[in-house]
C-alpha cells in the first residue's frame, strides 16, 4: 500500500507535469469544488433549520383548540419554517375572504398550492448549481486528460523518442485532471442526493399540512 507521502509526491509531480490547458482545467475544477461545498453547506443548514422549525411549529399548533388561534395570538413566529409560512398565508387568506364557505375553501386550496410551489422553489434554489457541478466535473476532467494525452504523444513524435521516460510525465500530467474531476464530482453527488431527499421530505410535509389545513377549516366553517 503506498504511503501518504508517496501519494502526495505523485500528485505534486502530476500537477507539475500538466500542460497549461490542464492547469487551467484544474483551476476551474478547484473553483467548482468551492462552489459545490458552499452550496452543500448553505442548503443543508437551511433545510435543517426548516425541518427543525417546522416540527416545533407543528408541535405548538397541535396544542391549540382552534386551527387559527395561534395565528390570531401572533406572539411567536417561525419565519424559517416553510410550514409556518404556509399556515400564515392560509390564515391571512381566510381573513381577507368574505365569500360563501364552499367558495372560500376552494380559494384557500388555490392559495395554499401556490405557496407550496413557492416554498419548494426557495428550497431548491442553488441545488441546480450543485447538479451542474456533479454532471460537468467528470467531463471537464476528461477533457483535460484527452488534451494532455494528445500533447504527450505530440511531444514524443516531435522528439522522435518513444521511451517510457519521455511519455510518462505527460501521461501523468494528463490523468491528474480526471482524478480532480472525480474528486469534485463524487462528494457533490452525495450532497446532491442528500439535499433532494430532504427537500422531498419537506415537500411531502407541506402537502400534508395543506390538506390538513383545508380539512380543519372546512370542518370549523361547517361547525
Amino acid at each position: 500500500m503506498p504511503s501518504p507521502l508517496l501519494a502526495i509526491n505523485a500528485l505534486n509531480f502530476a500537477i507539475t507535469e500538466a500542460n497549461p490547458a490542464g492547469k487551467l482545467i484544474l483551476l476551474v475544477l478547484f473553483f467548482g469544488s468551492v462552489l459545490a461545498w458552499y452550496v452543500m453547506i448553505n442548503k443543508i443548514t437551511q433545510i435543517r433549520d426548516a425541518e427543525s422549525n417546522s416540527q416545533k411549529f407543528l408541535s405548538r399548533l397541535r396544542k391549540e383548540l382552534h386551527f387559527v388561534d395561534l395565528f390570531n395570538n401572533r406572539n411567536v413566529v417561525w419565519p424559517r419554517s416553510p410550514v409556518y409560512v404556509l399556515y400564515e398565508t392560509g390564515c391571512k387568506k381566510l381573513e381577507d375572504m368574505s365569500s360563501p364557505p364552499a367558495l372560500r375553501v376552494e380559494q384557500l386550496k388555490g392559495e395554499l398550492e401556490r405557496t407550496v410551489g413557492e416554498q419548494c422553489v426557495n428550497l431548491e434554489s442553488q441545488v441546480s448549481l450543485l447538479g451542474t457541478v456533479v454532471s460537468a466535473a467528470p467531463f471537464v476532467g476528461l477533457l483535460g486528460t484527452v488534451w494532455g494525452v494528445m500533447d504527450a504523444f505530440t511531444g514524443v513524435a516531435n522528439a522522435g523518442t518513444a521511451s517510457i521516460g519521455a511519455l510518462a510525465p505527460g501521461i501523468s500530467g494528463a490523468l491528474i485532471t480526471t482524478v480532480a474531476g472525480l474528486v469534485v464530482a463524487i462528494p457533490s453527488m452525495v450532497g446532491y442526493n442528500i439535499l433532494l431527499t430532504k427537500i422531498r421530505r419537506l415537500t411531502v410535509l407541506m402537502d400534508n399540512f395543506a390538506s390538513e389545513f383545508v380539512e380543519r377549516v372546512e370542518k370549523e366553517l361547517k361547525g
